[in-house]
């Protein structure tokens, strides 16, 4: 669990004053997360999820919370922002920015099976076509990015993985990246954030990540997370072929993504190796701070250098 910013039961009554959403009746600190404090909190008006944000900053919210009403207001199932009494997305409280989103049914996968796969991969397509139509603000240049955290982090590998590192920040730079279609993505959808009861999706929560970006650095993040198994260094081809099917039957890749594919894998992998190492080396104080290991990332980085299976893309 991640609780940087404690939050006393005064505080948040005084805080959800903001909002027409009842009286308080409990809240408690969600068992999940790593960048941001969350709150479970419960009202005589429903259940919500309270984000005190860490990650990002309050002027980088209004891109994110815009993007997630664009989804919702499509058909998309996401965490709804609840707007403030004055009309707002998102508030302070304890001198962090404050986001209030309704709670969603469902439960995090853990080990998600072929049938939630193909229906996440149609959901991401579906959120790249509805990102098409939004303004490419808030870009971040994924190949900069690492290019400056690997940099800073460089003094703190072992020699093998500087070597590791140093292939693959010159790697990334032969991706062709300005012609690659981009616009906002959601950057990190991970089995645990999406919700589902049974085979069906009830949601997709934990936007902080979300940036315009390259919508193929989404769907590689996403074939990452779905289907390589820290625990066995084991990747589901087959069910990354189900997955990016799926995507290519709303959305099909087209010739500079097909080219760039095998590449940006390994750049979504090196992306969370980087930021988990960020996170050990550069850490980040806070109540109850979960952090994770660097190696899984690493040894699918390495995976993805040796194995091309996923190559079919091209």
């Amino acid at each position: 669990m991640s609780v940087y910013t404690p939050v006393t039961r005064e505080q948040l009554e005084r805080y959800l004053q903001q909002y027409s959403v009842g009286q308080l009746i409990d809240f408690q600190g969600i068992e999940a997360g790593v960048e941001n404090t969350n709150y479970f909190v419960t009202t005589t008006a429903g259940e919500f999820v309270l984000t005190l944000v860490e990650s990002v900053s309050s002027e980088q919210l209004p891109f994110i919370l815009n993007y997630i009403e664009h989804l919702t207001q499509h058909g998309v199932a996401c965490a709804k922002p609840i707007h403030l009494n004055d009309g707002g997305l998102s508030g302070q409280l304890n001198d962090r920015p404050a986001v209030l989103m309704s709670r969603l049914a469902g439960s995090p996968l853990h080990h998600p099976n072929d049938q939630q796969a193909s229906i996440i991969g149609l959901t991401l397509a579906r959120m790249h076509r509805l990102s098409e139509q939004l303004s490419d603000a808030q870009p971040v240049h994924i190949q900069q990015w690492c290019a400056e955290l690997g940099t800073t982090l460089l003094p703190h590998l072992e020699e093998e993985e500087q070597q590791t590192l140093q292939y693959h920040l010159q790697d990334a730079t032969q991706i062709l990246w300005d012609s690659l279609p981009n616009g906002p993505v959601h950057a990190d959808l991970f089995p645990d954030n999406a919700l589902f009861d049974g085979d069906r999706l009830c949601g997709l929560i934990d936007f902080y990540h979300s940036c315009s970006a390259p919508y193929l650095y989404d769907l590689c993040v996403t074939l990452n997370a779905w289907c390589y198994d820290e625990s066995t260094a084991q990747y589901d081809f087959n069910k990354a072929l189900l997955i990016l099917d799926s995507y290519q039957s709303v959305r099909p890749l087209n010739t500079a993504e097909q080219r760039s594919f095998s590449s940006m894998l390994q750049v979504a992998a090196m992306r969370f190796w980087l930021s988990r190492l960020r996170d050990i080396h550069f850490r980040k104080e806070g109540e109850v701070v979960t952090r994770k290991d660097p190696n899984g990332k690493l040894q699918l980085l390495r995976l993805l250098s040796e194995n091309q299976r996923l190559q079919m893309a091209s």
